[in-house]
């Protein structure tokens, strides 16, 4: 089904333009007051227009600071959709305020209300990521966030670019300031066709902002994946930061171009992302797919390091070149292109990391955990710009020793994270093979349960079965792998990091058998899913060996339903134990050649027996595995 399904449901559609049209309303007032300075002299307490602008940038950051964590509360505690009414029709009142100001030109009233949105955004945030997974089902949540960061960049683009163009062309005020209340009463509308999402009546408020900014911090911490997306997504939107701030600069004082060029990028940026978070839906097939995760930090740095190499790639010129001039240069599209395409690739690394936060964190402290990606996401933005402001005015740097200097941070902060948390490694390694050395397809993978604990069996045909099987389940799957193969150097870190469970016979490592029914259990308990090979080996023929009956223990010891699958099209290929060698193997199963998992019907635990597994398997494989 195609994800443009989502905007005919009403579920999703109601929080979809709510949200989109607030992004234009805040970008579109926030760009109409700097245009005021700009164009009109208007002052607020004598400050330049520089100094106004990064003004209304921590402004628009310092409530994200404050207020998040009890946004998330209240997120958490109350029907997220009441909450939103409320917020916009807030917004309508301060709209009539900022038009009012806008109309008699009063810049204190006009600061006064962009603090006013600020507030108001700080508070919607926890709530619009927080009701998705309440609104969206499983599968539906890559797709929804991928739309909510497509719509919120275009809408900020547009946005920014009315704000500027009202103000340039001399728009009458009275329009400029009835868009700005229209546009709210339109997300007044919206937001009452969201379905109610209740909240936990237990939760506590705590008004004092202090206390539970810290209760926050220390929330997100208890899970190391949910922290670790967090530090990535900080990551990212402080390297956004620097890109969106140097575009000025970068643009009339390195490149000699116009003001117009930094706008042009503007619009690269923001198309980038859009395209890279819809790639990202269509790449992942329904899926939180963390194997992209890696291949969006790679490609970050690869197109920023380009940014770094290419320097001033423009021809000389005597006067600042046009947007039209800019883009007919072979230098110009280069640029644009590399701009186009870190942001694309950010799509791929922020989407996956957005919905991990989302399933991953408790239903009753989600909105919360929200609230602190926004705490987080706000420090690292400060600190991002502190840093680039020493290298510039300290250092000497220019904005391509910027680029490169980042793409080299974001390298080394990538492999970290990788190596701290192996999953994404082993998730990218998952997808390399299953869309670029062969071609995967899933029949039945509905059949797995979509929550609680339940055992996966399988045929094992290759040594990458288990990357195979991790493909293709929507969950995260432990699978329970013979301990030689698990302590194998260079690869236990990964294959404890993705939750492996090692196992041996009674007569060959007793405390390591009984370590691994501990670990089952206790995965099990968790509403986890487990994976095993029933065979205990890899096939040196292509048929099924003889199940063993493990299954049979584990079930008896965890009552949990099983599902068996059957792994068609690996025999033969490299990661077989098909005879002849590498270049037999390879030419009788080349790159991309098609492979299969088909899911078969649950079956009861009391019904559990390691023959009658095996015949399904079989069964479900047809003539030959």
């Amino acid at each position: 089904m195609s994800s443009l399904s989502l905007f005919g449901k009403k579920r999703f559609s109601g929080i979809f333009w709510t949200q989109s049209v607030g992004a234009f309303t805040d970008s579109f007032f926030k760009q109409t007051l700097l245009a005021l300075v700009a164009h009109r002299g208007l002052q607020f307490m004598g400050m330049s227009e520089e100094t106004l602008s990064q003004l209304a940038g921590a402004i628009f950051m310092a409530p994200y600071f404050f207020l998040s964590a009890t946004a998330g509360q209240l997120a958490d505690k109350f029907d997220k959709a009441g909450i939103i009414r409320r917020l916009k029709a807030l917004e309508i009142l301060f709209a009539v305020i900022a038009a009012l100001a806008i109309y008699f030109q009063n810049m204190n009233w006009c600061v006064v209300s962009l603090i006013f949105f600020a507030i108001q955004s700080s508070f919607f945030g926890p709530l619009k990521y927080g009701i998705l997974p309440q609104l969206l089902e499983p599968e539906e949540l890559v797709a929804g966030n991928a739309w909510v960061e497509t719509s919120t960049n275009l809408f900020i683009l547009v946005g920014t670019i009315l704000g500027t163009e009202f103000i340039t062309r001399n728009v009458p005020d009275v329009v400029t300031g009835g868009l700005l209340v229209a546009i709210s009463l339109l997300g007044l509308f919206f937001s009452t066709t969201i379905p109610e999402a209740p909240g936990n009546t237990s939760v506590k408020v705590d008004w004092n902002p202090f206390v539970p900014t810290w209760q926050t911090i220390v929330l997100v911490g208890q899970k190391r994946s949910i922290l670790n997306s967090i530090l990535g997504i900080s990551w990212f939107w402080a390297l956004g930061m620097v890109m969106l701030g140097a575009f000025p600069v970068y643009t009339t004082k390195f490149l000699q171009c116009n003001l117009e060029v930094s706008t042009l990028l503007f619009v690269v940026f923001s198309i980038g992302v859009a395209l890279g978070s819809v790639l990202c839906e269509r790449l992942s097939f329904g899926r939180l797919e963390l194997g992209l995760v890696p291949i969006g930090s790679i490609g970050i740095s690869l197109f920023l390091a380009l940014l770094w190499l290419l320097g001033n790639p423009l021809p000389a010129h005597d006067h600042p070149l046009s947007g039209l001039e800019f883009i007919q240069t072979g230098g110009g599209i280069a640029i644009a292109i590399c701009v186009l395409l870190f942001c694309l690739f950010s799509g791929f690394f922020i989407v996956p990391l957005y919905t991990l936060i989302q399933q991953r964190s408790d239903a009753d402290t989600r909105a919360r955990v929200i609230a602190g990606n926004n705490i987080v996401n706000a420090f690292f933005m400060v600190i991002a710009a502190g840093l680039t402001a020493v290298a510039q005015s300290k250092l000497h740097l220019t904005y391509p020793q910027i680029f490169g200097a980042l793409a080299i941070v974001n390298l080394v902060v990538s492999v970290y994270i990788y190596t701290l948390i192996p999953e994404f490694t082993v998730r990218f390694i998952a997808y390399l093979i299953t869309h670029f050395l062969y071609r995967l397809k899933v029949v039945g993978e509905d059949k797995i349960p979509a929550e609680g604990p339940v055992v996966l069996i399988a045929n094992h045909v290759s040594f990458v079965d288990w990357l195979i099987v991790m493909a293709s389940v929507k969950r995260p799957v432990h699978f329970v792998m013979w301990y030689t193969y698990f302590n194998i150097p260079g690869l236990r870190f990964l294959f404890k990091g993705a939750g492996v469970i090692p196992i041996s016979s009674a007569r060959l490592r007793p405390k390591i058998l009984a370590e691994a029914f501990v670990s089952i259990k206790r995965y099990l308990d968790e509403g986890e899913v487990i994976c095993i090979f029933p065979e205990g080996t890899i096939t040196k023929t292509g048929e099924l060996n003889k199940f063993r009956n493990g299954v049979e223990k584990i079930v008896e010891l965890n009552p949990v339903p099983v599902v068996p699958m059957a792994l068609k099209g690996l025999w033969g290929g490299n990661f077989s134990r098909y005879k002849g060698g590498f270049f037999s193997r390879f030419t009788r199963r080349p790159l991309r050649s098609k492979i299969e998992v088909i899911v078969g019907d649950p079956i009861a635990p009391e019904d559990v027996k390691a023959d009658d597994l095996q015949n399904r398997v079989a069964e479900l494989g047809g003539d030959k595995l």
